[in-house]
């Protein structure tokens, strides 16, 4: 297994309309990665995270196959025609090596275009299953855990946690897709303790309303499948206002953003995660953890967030398959995406054998106050348990796994 490396680097990030004038007389041609996320709207936070957590694993990469490393970042909105278009423009264009970033509306499209496109696509932001089941492509790479995982973490937390077990539990989030399809999980797992759900607009500011619906219904759990911005923040902040989280236990299906922690404070502690993508304390396990949240203060000045641990770890597998490669040729670096085992700050990462679906754990755990603050964050998740993958993936070929074409 390989470990990340400290290292110089004359690192160029392009914003999407800077023009890049090429390489300076005697500097090497650069390798170009191409990066599609969040720039703008109320939403641009996690984007930041995403690409704070590129840079310095960029940073701590170094010269890549003795080239610098070039970014190039797109502002993809988190829309699916848009992110075709950036992402064609990357490639033909800009002639990158791979696309990183995208959330799960951005890579179900790419998907469908991963063939004329024909880079390597690592996502760390996307949560649709069917990305790496039944849609799986060859060019499509995921570090982050997908949706269907976090039901057997869900059941895990349910074994653990008794209070939880016998709670009746109410599932509230905007209307959109994946608010849904967490609504039907929580139902699975937690069956005749299902009481009801509730969907917003996503334009939604006063939670009044559905908090009094969450009232009526008894229930003594929340899943919260809101938006991971404001939204989520007004939410918590009406509940605590109404008295709900002294009723009832808040639950985050994939965690929460250390920057919404720390907007937060102490009512980050009336959260629990059943599956949090990353938590930085996971450096009290993992070296490689540690190891990145220190050079991200340094480059940052701030705690390392879920997005950016996870948008590190892919790039950390893209820059050591390319290394593999010895090469930017795009059939040659996804055969070593298809191999290769690196020390990520979200523990040894590597694909599932014949699939598309990195092995990566989930972290489950409450929140709460830190006895010594570090990199200058006063709250934090505590990583009860790191769920391995092997407990909530199904084997590839299976009519539940990712049959490549």
């Amino acid at each position: 297994m390989e470990a990340p490396r400290f290292a110089k680097l004359t690192l160029v990030t392009l914003l999407a309309a800077t023009v890049y004038a090429g390489p300076a007389a005697g500097q090497a041609e650069s390798i170009k990665i191409g990066v599609l996320t969040l720039r703008s709207g109320p939403m641009s936070p996690i984007g930041d995270d995403i690409i704070a957590g590129i840079e310095t694993a960029t940073r701590m990469q170094g010269p890549l196959l003795g080239k610098p490393v070039e970014l190039i970042v797109e502002e993809s909105q988190w829309n699916a025609q848009l992110a075709v278009t950036k992402a064609t423009k990357l490639v033909q264009q800009n002639k990158v090596a791979a696309i990183l970033g995208t959330s799960t509306v951005e890579a179900l499209a790419l998907v469908a275009v991963a063939d004329r496109l024909r880079v390597p696509i690592v996502t760390s932001n996307s949560g649709g299953a069917a990305l790496t089941r039944q849609n799986c492509s060859k060019w499509v790479f995921r570090t982050n855990a997908e949706d269907l995982m976090s039901a057997a973490a869900l059941k895990q937390v349910l074994a653990e946690k008794p209070k939880l077990g016998s709670a009746k539990w109410f599932t509230l989030g905007h209307d959109y897709p994946y608010s849904r399809l967490v609504a039907k999980t929580v139902q699975g797992v937690t069956g005749g303790n299902y009481v009801g759900e509730a969907f917003a607009p996503l334009d939604t500011t006063d939670w009044s309303p559905f908090i009094a619906r969450v009232r009526s219904a008894g229930a003594t759990a929340i899943m919260m499948s809101i938006t991971l911005g404001t939204p989520l923040l007004q939410f918590v902040q009406q509940a605590n206002e109404f008295g709900l989280t002294k009723e009832a236990q808040l639950v985050a299906p994939i965690g929460l953003p250390d920057w919404l922690v720390a907007k937060l404070g102490p009512l980050s502690t009336n959260i629990i995660s059943t599956g949090s993508w990353a938590a930085w304390r996971y450096e009290e396990k993992n070296p490689a953890t540690k190891q990145f949240n220190e050079v991200f203060y340094k480059q940052h000045g701030r705690v390392a967030g879920m997005q950016s641990l996870q948008s590190a770890s892919a790039t950390m597998m893209v820059y050591r398959a390319i290394e593999k490669a010895g090469s930017t040729d795009p059939q040659a670096v996804v055969r070593a995406l298809e191999t290769i085992q690196v020390a990520t700050p979200v523990g040894p990462l590597k694909f599932q054998p014949g699939g598309r679906q990195a092995m990566v754990p989930l972290f489950l755990g409450p929140y709460e106050e830190l006895k010594i603050p570090r990199y200058g964050a006063r709250y934090a998740q505590l990583v009860e348990i790191a769920f391995p993958a092997s407990k909530s993936l199904p084997p590839t070929g299976s009519d539940a796994g990712c049959k490549l074409k």
